[in-house]
């Protein structure tokens, strides 16, 4: 269902699909990278789990980018806990659609998934060789507490040249109330994404399991969700300097520069009226 989530679009409720609103998103970060287009790119997705919206996230992106006439961007799966039976079925569909069959600690991540500009020997090639690391999170980072969450965003400092966190929620009360308005929302459109998986259908209408779980899921991560100051805190401590301003297309954004980094922070609606697609990106400055 969570999948289904990100790649589906609810009519009425919302003018595109979450996973094309975060592609959208990346697409945008992506060409504010200095000499993004020079330097060959790779997009690591971290916390893949069984492959979440990212197949539909590379898919939009590269369809976007071709029509720019640049070149494509590999996507690559990882997780702490690989899913390789999913994953080689997502990555039969699209030739730029990849995965690393081994464990991958966003807090210590293998040679394989850092940026070259980062390496310090020949070993450390890997399967992204010779490219830069743009780090892409999912509706995950807010699983990690403070202390693992201030060692991934070390680590993305250290060995990428852009991130971008995206979550479904923000942490205000507009989003519990779409949660749990959400629930009734799941009994219309299970019935149209997952006609004829019975065990679905049982687990949603018979045994309202699926919903339950759902919404229960949709309200922790609301109130786990961190806005971009704090973000900032874990990656530069409080004497960051936020500013508010106004990004591409017109979009109010907040801004704070780290060292070699920019970030910027926002947010999006993704369901009318109350759904909200927060992000946090940052890259590398030339």
């Amino acid at each position: 269902m969570l999948t289904a989530q990100w790649t589906h679009r609810i009519p009425f409720l919302q003018q595109v699909s979450p996973a094309e609103l975060a592609a959208s998103l990346i697409i945008r970060t992506l060409d504010g990278i200095p000499n993004g287009d020079k330097d060959k790119l790779s997009v690591v997705d971290f916390c893949s789990g069984a492959g979440g919206p990212t197949p539909t996230i590379e898919a939009h992106v590269n369809a976007r980018r071709i029509e720019s006439n640049k070149e494509s961007i590999p996507f690559l799966l990882t997780d702490i806990h690989p899913h390789i039976e999913s994953w080689t079925s997502l990555c039969a569909k699209s030739e730029h659609l990849r995965f690393v069959p081994e464990p991958v600690d966003a807090t210590d991540p293998p040679a394989a998934v850092i940026s070259a500009t980062a390496c310090t020997n020949d070993s450390a090639a890997g399967i992204i060789s010779g490219r830069r690391v743009f780090r892409l999170f999912c509706l995950s980072f807010h699983h990690f507490d403070d202390a693992l969450a201030r060692r991934v965003m070390e680590s993305t400092l250290a060995t990428a040249d852009g991130i971008a966190i995206v979550e479904l929620q923000t942490r205000d009360l507009g989003s519990l109330v779409l949660m749990l308005g959400f629930f009734g929302v799941i009994f219309v459109v299970t019935i149209m994404w997952f006609w004829g998986d019975w065990g679905q259908l049982a687990l949603t209408y018979l045994f309202p399991a699926v919903p339950l779980v759902v919404v229960f899921d949709g309200l922790v991560s609301a109130l786990r969700v961190r806005g971009f100051g704090e973000v900032m805190v874990l990656v530069g401590g409080k004497e960051v300097c936020v500013k508010k301003t106004v990004g591409s297309e017109g979009r109010r954004v907040q801004r704070a520069e780290v060292g070699k980094w920019v970030f910027e922070g926002g947010s999006e609606v993704h369901t009318w009226p109350l759904g909200y697609m927060s992000w946090v990106v940052g890259y590398k400055k030339g």
